[in-house]
């Protein structure tokens, strides 16, 4: 299978999904009543009516709402703002609002309302299969949006992208990502340390799922032949870790050892877009390399949920469908996340995102069952070769 690539035309049709037309018509009951809160990994895709889900959340509790970025509090706000409801927006990371999902749910005490997590595989192996979720999209949005970002949905990618130190090297001083892989090229990569970060792992799995082809062809073009073993994708991990990596906590240490001013012989890094932003704050000189093969980089998928059981059904599907809009997620896309759905204008950054989305390596969400089944494999192989 072809690696799934980020999208700026119209997307996929959305056929292979139900269409359930239940938008809230007249009363408050009604509207809650369009809720499935059974458990299941397929994405509910509802025609809405904007009016109507918004006179129906009138009448319910205060939303709350969790993102792994302090960029949801804006994004509350401007929600308060636009719609006249009472929203509080807080930062959790993946696990801790995992967690808490399956804590309330099993309570039967749900206080969070919608959710938006990194980690796509367990929302899909954990909170959607065990019931504490709801997978919604609203008709309008799913239409504009790739298949392979409906199951589950997902709001936005995140791009960590292929960086050099733009003081030290007037362009990219690699060509191809096979040469962070060989010694005798020097290249050594600074970026998260696998065995702490889920995404990585994801990557790897994802690659080995959906980019043998582009990896195969890159393999060849470096090293001269043909690629004989059985997973490339395998090959590259193991050959990555065996080429001393400078493995960090954060991508915000990676991009300080990329970055920071004053050095002769700086990494190269994987690293956050959002990390570019340290060129105008810290004074780094972050540039992306924008001609790497196969890929400059990868995105890591940001899953949107609501609580099965909560109390606000209507002013969570407004939030949701707020979180697909130009408006609702400018604040996010602001560093270079790129939403998921494709009318949406991808605006300058410090990364020029905008200009290498057809080049960042993409998740399918059809994959993320094996993602999940398989992180500890890819530990593993990470371990054996370090």
């Amino acid at each position: 299978m072809k690696a799934k690539y980020l999208i700026t035309t119209a997307a996929l049709a959305v056929s292979a999904i139900t269409l359930i037309a239940c938008a809230p018509q007249s009363t408050e009951a009604d509207a809650q009543n369009s809720i499935d809160n059974s458990a299941s990994v397929e994405t509910v895709i509802e025609d809405i009516d904007l009016d109507a889900l918004l006179e129906a959340a009138k009448d319910e509790p205060a939303l709350q709402v969790y993102d792994g970025t302090s960029k949801i509090e804006k994004i509350a706000e401007n929600f308060a703002e636009h719609y006249g409801l009472e929203i509080t927006g807080a930062k959790a990371d993946a696990s801790e609002v995992t967690e808490m999902m399956i804590r309330e749910h099993e309570a039967g005490n749900v206080q969070g309302d919608v959710f938006a997590l990194s980690d796509l595989a367990a929302v899909n192996n954990e909170l959607l299969a065990n019931g504490s979720a709801t997978a919604w999209l609203p008709a309008d949005i799913a239409k504009n949006m790739d298949d392979s970002a409906i199951n589950p949905p997902v709001v936005i990618n995140d791009p960590s992208l292929f960086a050099y130190n733009a003081e030290v090297h007037d362009v990219c001083p690699a060509d191809n990502m096979w040469e962070f892989t060989d010694a005798a090229s020097g290249q050594r990569l600074a970026f998260q340390d696998p065995l702490n970060d889920s995404g990585s792992l994801d990557w790897f799995s994802q690659m080995s799922q959906f980019a043998s082809d582009e990896l195969e062809n890159s393999y060849a073009s470096y090293f001269g032949e043909e690629f004989a073993g059985d997973d490339i994708a395998e090959e590259f991990v193991a050959k990555l870790a065996a080429n001393n990596p400078m493995l960090t906590k954060s991508s915000e240490e990676a991009s300080e050892a990329v970055g920071a001013p004053g050095q002769t012989e700086p990494p190269m890094g994987l690293i956050s877009s959002a990390k570019f932003r340290n060129n105008e704050e810290l004074g780094y000189k972050l540039a992306a390399c924008d001609t790497l093969e196969p890929f400059v980089g990868y995105a890591n998928p940001k899953a949107i949920v609501m609580a099965a059981g909560t109390d606000s059904p209507n002013a969570a599907k407004l939030f949701i469908h707020w979180m697909y809009t130009q408006e609702g997620i400018e604040p996010q896309i602001a560093d270079g996340k790129i939403s998921t759905n494709s009318e949406i204008v991808q605006p300058e950054d410090p990364a020029n995102v905008g200009e290498l989305t057809d080049r960042i390596f993409t998740f399918d969400g059809s994959g993320v069952d094996t993602d999940w089944n398989n992180r500890e494999n890819w530990s593993d192989l990470w371990r054996m070769n370090s």
